[in-house]
């Protein structure tokens, strides 16, 4: 009898150890949860804004000296890698990192730009990539949009997802003068896979900017005719 009632004594006990695990589990994956849904809706905001307007939300051109100032002992903060394309951009999360982390990183690094959020809650490393982002290499075409500008499209012009403009073009010239493969090739959309090939078609097409001819004319500049 005193055997069975220890043993139910255990018993209750293993159950409240167990409830209380349980508990602690759960609470740490409701931290580790909000955590994520804080970094995705920083990631989802920063997103969904050029870089200009995303630079508006940080500290730029942050000092790593500063950092100790409020990133000290064993505080950790969450901390991203920006990677800025030619045409894209990409957001890694770096997890949470303490200061002497970071301060690796930095230097590690150190054609990356130090920002920190306003609310001193992320750390971001800004990397400038002369390069098209995976995305663009597989979606941008060059085209020309409804409003006769020479743009940058996320897919085929006909979608009309400007992803960036860059000048009016002179589109009576330019009909004019492209032959009509080279028309409907713009028509329907540039495909740009590298570098290399945006830049040459970008200078291509700069040749029939609006811009390059004389105010208030109809002639072009001597610089553009040879």
């Amino acid at each position: 009898m005193r055997f069975t009632s220890m043993w139910k004594r255990i018993k209750r006990k293993l159950k409240q150890n167990r409830s209380m695990r349980r508990k602690l589990f759960l609470a740490l994956q409701l931290k580790t949860l909000l955590s994520s849904v804080v970094i995705l809706y920083i990631i989802t905001m920063t997103l969904g804004m050029d870089h200009a307007q995303a630079q508006q939300n940080y500290i730029s051109n942050y000092e790593i000296d500063d950092l100790s100032t409020w990133l000290h002992g064993d505080k950790k903060i969450h901390t991203i890698l920006h990677r800025v394309y030619v045409c894209g951009e990409e957001i890694e999360q770096l997890d949470e990192l303490n200061y002497e982390e970071v301060v690796i990183i930095a230097e590690q690094n150190p054609n990356w730009e130090l920002t920190v959020d306003q609310s001193y809650t992320l750390i971001r490393f800004v990397e400038q990539i002369d390069d098209l982002s995976p995305y663009c290499k597989k979606n941008a075409f060059f085209g020309m949009s409804n409003e006769g500008e020479f743009s940058l499209f996320d897919g085929q012009p006909s979608q009309d997802k400007v992803m960036k403009t860059f000048f009016q073009l002179n589109v009576p010239y330019l009909e004019s003068s492209l032959p009509e493969q080279e028309w409907e090739q713009l028509m329907n959309g540039i495909r740009v896979s590298d570098i290399e090939e945006y830049d040459s078609v970008l200078s291509t097409y700069s040749e029939y900017s609006i811009d390059r001819y004389e105010p208030n004319t109809n002639v072009m500049s001597d610089s553009i005719v040879q």
